[in-house]
Order: C-alpha cells, then structure tokens, then sequence
C-alpha cells in the first residue's frame, strides 16, 4: 500500500459510495424495497459498512501509530527506501545515508512490517 497516498485513496473510496455511477433500480415492482429511504442516511450507511473504505482506514492509522513510535533514523530508513520518488537508493545506499548497516535496515524494515502487522491484528 502506498501510505502517502493513503488519504487520496480513502477521499476516492468515500467519493465512489457517495456518487456511485449507474445506480440501478433494484424495485421493479414498485412495492417497497426494504432499503433505507432517505438518500443521506443511505449515504451514511454504505460509507459505514463498507469493507473497503474500512480496512483503507484501519491500514492507515496502524501505519500512523508504528510510524509515531520510530526514530529519527528508523523514520528516514522507510522515507528513502519508500517515500522518495523515483525510487534510486538500495538498501546499501540507504544504510550509508542513515549511518546503519545493511543488515540494520533489514531489522528496521521488519520490525516496522511486524508492528504493522501486530496494529492489524495479524500477528
């Protein structure tokens, strides 16, 4: 997942709810349908249940929370390696700009998935 560009991905899936295109008409019939009548309580509904949008949200703040606990090196470690468009560093290039060993960054790198991981509830 893209963490900078978490935001833009969730503004997008909230603005896909609100304004689906091609809506079809699921009463034929004409009786009542059963669903919620009222267009804006509808709106907030599907936003609120929807699978996508929620797990968009819940990978961004688990990100958010492991990235407020790194340190300044660790916090640069993942702005090189991850952050910075277009990608030219490798690990050994990264390490030298940081101060760490290659093998440090390794350990930073999977500390960091790890935590993410643990905030997801996956490990």
């Amino acid at each position: 997942m893209d963490y900078p560009k978490m935001d833009e991905y969730i503004m997008h899936r909230r603005l896909e709810l609100k304004y689906p295109i091609g809506q079809e008409d699921e009463n034929i019939g004409g009786s009542s349908s059963g669903n919620i009548s009222n267009p804006t309580e509808r709106t907030v509904m599907t936003i609120h249940s929807d699978k996508r949008l929620t797990q968009l949200e819940k990978t961004k703040d688990a990100i958010e929370k492991v990235l407020d606990t790194l340190d300044t090196n660790a916090y640069a470690l993942v702005e090189l390696r991850y952050w910075t468009k277009p990608q030219t560093r490798t690990w050994v290039g990264v390490a030298k700009e940081i101060g760490y060993s290659e093998r440090q960054c390794y350990n930073v790198r999977d500390l960091i998935i790890e935590n993410i991981g643990k905030e997801l509830g996956m490990a």
